[in-house]
């Protein structure tokens, strides 16, 4: 896969199948889409497959008072398209000027003059241009003046609901993981450098790993999650903790993301890791002491390490 960081960089003698958007998540509903575009290129074989994505996200610039979580990094969001097998991928800057470009500007002065667009492949709810006017009916008046063909792709579902990133943000914050790896189609991923914490989990028999995130990543519901971690190409069972840590008394009430490996005692600072969350195994809560503390940690083991053994025999 090439990858280009402007419109302008891209180069090809050859017709494309194309397809755009920002791919936050790079989920099944995104997979469908870009399984359609890869097919027809292959198809066609003298076709090549493009697609371009945008960062930042629109909201960020459109909606500068918004705060906006992203389900993937911009680098989670590369190695996930890099996956599906396409050949060209453009990462586009998305400004204030390039928003205010409508979707025959947009097609006319930008995408046409740089890509041979033979084939347009989109979303069931796809806009494009300058306030969204590029919706698939106006697009498919459009393909006849710029001589492509439009295929709109049906939307994916699962438990009857529409798989979208803005779905699997609020069920990634109501907890709903099952759901939202479902729709993923892999397990949401956490990454960072393991920094250090206050110590609390080493006293209690219980040494974390305390992560730091990108700050735009979004960040699951508080609570306890049987997790994976993979660290060194070797990957590893444990539990992880979202939350303020109610328990212990601190003047910073900052969400700390910190898990604990399972038969792991290496010693890590500094060193980045990755966590697959699995499944959200209780909510976070304040106990009275630290042993009280510790006498659940030790049932959240037991739970977390028979929910993979049976996982592992399904």
């Amino acid at each position: 896969m090439k990858i280009y960081s402007f419109i302008d960089e891209f180069s090809s003698l050859l017709p494309c199948v194309f397809t755009l958007g920002v791919f936050d998540g790079v989920h099944r509903g995104h997979q469908k889409i870009i399984q359609n575009l890869v097919f027809r290129a292959k198809k066609e074989k003298l076709f090549c497959s493009v697609l371009i994505t945008f960062h930042p996200h629109p909201k960020e610039i459109l909606e500068p008072n918004k705060k906006i979580f992203y389900l993937n990094t911009l680098s989670e969001r590369i190695y996930n398209l890099k996956k599906t097998g396409i050949e060209h991928l453009i990462i586009h800057p998305f400004t204030v000027n390039f928003s205010k470009l409508s979707t025959k500007d947009f097609l006319q002065k930008i995408v046409s003059s740089k890509l041979k667009i033979k084939q347009f492949i989109t979303g069931y709810d796809s806009h494009i241009g300058r306030n969204r006017d590029g919706s698939s009916h106006h697009l498919r008046k459009l393909s006849s003046i710029y001589g492509f063909k439009l295929f709109q792709v049906n939307p994916c579902k699962f438990n009857n609901k529409i798989i979208s990133s803005t779905n699997i943000r609020k069920s990634l914050i109501k907890g709903n993981i099952e759901w939202a790896n479902k729709a993923l189609g892999y397990s949401y991923t956490l990454s960072g450098f393991v920094i250090k914490g206050n110590g609390i989990g080493r006293i209690l028999n219980y040494p974390t790993a305390n992560i730091q995130v990108d700050p735009k990543k979004l960040i699951p519901k508080q609570g306890v999650y049987a997790v994976k971690i993979n660290y060194l190409h070797n990957t590893y069972q444990g539990m992880l903790n979202i939350g303020i840590c109610p328990t212990i008394r601190r003047k910073n009430k900052k969400v700390k993301i910190e898990v604990h490996i399972f038969d792991f005692h290496k010693n890590i600072y500094g060193k980045k890791i990755e966590i697959l969350i699995i499944q959200i195994i209780r909510e976070e809560k304040r106990f009275n002491t630290l042993q009280n503390l510790k006498m659940q940690m030790d049932q959240d083991k037991i739970k977390i390490k028979d929910f993979f053994h049976k996982k592992f025999f399904q």
